[in-house]
């Protein structure tokens, strides 16, 4: 089982050095930055768009070395929130390896963005598929670690 991934909110106020060094997680902030994200070019790993009844759609592209995430890109809808869900997930996951990234939940994305409405949070359920999507786009040789430095231990020539 993969460890759990901890999302952590940034709760303080203050935009003085000391206090935005960490990436804020709040609606406003998420939906600015990843509204500049998700036109930018796609990553080389890009997985199936996903839609929701209501029309909202995301897709994400990834960059993947050594089964780390080292990039993470994004299309989606308009809807601020949806926005902001996809680019708290292209901030908070490059740099892990792809099973701690598949645990991300929607559950997750919830509780670190407490100011959604209720009845918004099925943009994060929309989010996570779609990331889960990108994620099985993975081929398998480039979801895993490089493993060179482990020991080999070869049988004696009979």
């Amino acid at each position: 089982m993969a460890p759990a991934l901890e999302l952590t909110p940034m709760t303080a106020t203050c935009r003085s050095e000391c206090c935005s060094a960490a990436p804020r997680f709040t609606v406003n902030e998420l939906f600015e930055r990843g509204f500049r994200r998700r036109r930018a070019a796609p990553l080389p790993l890009e997985g199936a768009a996903c839609a929701d009844s209501g029309g909202n759609f995301a897709q994400f592209s990834l960059a993947v070395a050594e089964g780390r995430i080292g990039a993470v890109n994004f299309r989606c809808a308009s809807c601020a929130t949806l926005i902001a869900y996809c680019e708290l997930i292209a901030e908070t996951v490059p740099g892990l390896t792809t099973e701690i990234a598949r645990a991300l939940s929607a559950e997750e994305l919830i509780s670190t963005l407490p100011g959604v409405p209720a009845h918004k949070h099925d943009r994060a359920v929309l989010a996570v598929a779609a990331f889960r999507a990108a994620l099985a786009s993975i081929p398998i040789e480039q979801g895993k670690p490089d493993h060179e430095g482990r020991l080999h231990l070869r049988h004696p020539a009979a």
